[in-house]
C-alpha cells in the first residue's frame, strides 16, 4: 500500500496556484507515495479533507507557508492536525520557516523545517520517517529532538533542469481558473536571483544562486499543457525572470515558433 502524503496551501488573499507544492509532489515516486494536495483557498473545510487524507496510511502532513497572512491559517490547522493525528510529523517549508527555522519550531506543533529548495530534502525526509531512520545528518533540516532544536547542514541549491515537469494533475486546474477570473495557467520557469538587494528573503533563501530552464523545455512544457487545459494566459512567477537576456529571446522565438494563441505575463 502506497504512503499518503498531505501537502497543504494555507489560506491567503492571493489565487495563484501553489506551484512549490506542485514541484514536491512531482518529485516524489508515485509508486511509493500518494500526493494528495489540499488548499485552503479552494475548500469551505479543508480540515475534512486533511482528516480523511490522513487516515489513508499517511507518512507526514506537511505546509508550505509565506510570511504574513498565510501563517494564521497554517497555524490553525497545524494544531487541529497535532491534536487530532499526534504520531504523524508535521512539516513546515516555504519563505517563512526557511528564514526562521528556529522561531517556527517554537511553536508546539510544528516538528521539521525544511529550508530552501525542497525537493530532494522533502524526499529523503520521508523515505527516512518511513524507515524509521535518524533525521542526523539530512542537508536541509531543522527539527526538533527531545525538545531541542537540530540544525543539520544547509543543501546547495540544484538546477531546476534536473527536476521533473510539474504534475498539474495534483490540483483543480480549472478550479484555480475560476478563482483567478480568467483561463490562467501559472508557471515558474526559474528559482533564485543573482542580487543581493537588503530588503529582500532570496539571498539569504538561494545565497545568490539562479537556475532556468531551458527555452525549448520551457516552450514543449507550455505547450503541452497548453492542449491540456486550453488556458489563453500564461502568469510567469518567477523571481527574475529577466536575468539572462539571451534566455528570455530564446522563450519569446520558441513560443512564435509554436504560434501559441496565448499571452504571458
Amino acid at each position: 500500500m502506497k504512503h499518503t502524503v498531505v501537502l497543504y496551501n494555507p489560506y491567503a488573499v492571493f489565487y495563484t496556484m501553489p506551484l512549490a507544492l506542485i514541484a514536491i509532489g512531482s518529485y516524489l515516486d508515485a509508486e511509493k507515495y500518494n500526493v494528495v494536495i489540499i488548499d485552503g483557498r479552494l475548500e469551505k473545510e479543508p480540515m475534512q479533507r486533511i482528516s480523511e487524507a490522513l487516515q489513508q496510511n499517511a507518512v507526514c502532513f506537511a505546509t508550505t507557508v509565506l510570511t504574513g497572512g498565510p501563517i494564521k491559517d497554517a497555524l490553525k490547522i497545524s494544531r487541529a492536525v497535532k491534536e487530532k493525528f499526534p504520531l504523524i510529523p508535521i512539516v513546515w517549508g516555504g519563505w517563512h520557516p526557511s528564514l526562521f527555522p528556529h522561531q517556527t519550531l517554537e511553536e508546539a506543533s510544528v516538528d521539521i523545517v525544511i529550508k530552501g529548495q525542497g525537493e530532494i530534502t522533502f524526499a529523503e525526509l520521508l523515505e527516512r520517517i518511513v524507515n524509521k531512520e535518524p533525521l542526523k545528518g539530512l542537508q536541509g533540516l531543522v527539527y526538533k529532538e527531545r525538545g531541542i532544536v537540530v540544525m543539520n547542514d544547509e543543501r546547495h541549491m540544484q538546477d531546476l533542469n534536473n527536476f521533473p515537469e510539474l504534475n498539474y494533475d495534483l490540483i483543480d486546474v480549472e478550479g484555480y481558473m475560476k478563482l483567478s477570473g480568467r483561463k490562467q495557467l501559472d508557471y515558474i520557469s526559474s528559482q533564485g536571483c543573482r542580487f543581493r538587494c537588503s530588503f529582500c528573503a532570496d539571498p539569504t533563501m538561494y545565497k545568490r544562486g539562479w537556475f532556468g530552464y531551458s527555452p525549448e523545455r520551457m516552450a514543449n512544457e507550455i505547450e503541452g499543457l497548453w492542449k491540456k487545459y486550453k488556458f489563453n494566459h500564461v502568469h510567469l512567477q518567477d523571481e527574475t525572470f529577466f536575468t539572462n537576456r539571451k534566455r528570455v529571446e530564446g522563450v519569446a522565438e520558441e513560443f512564435i515558433k509554436r504560434n501559441l494563441p496565448i499571452s504571458w505575463f
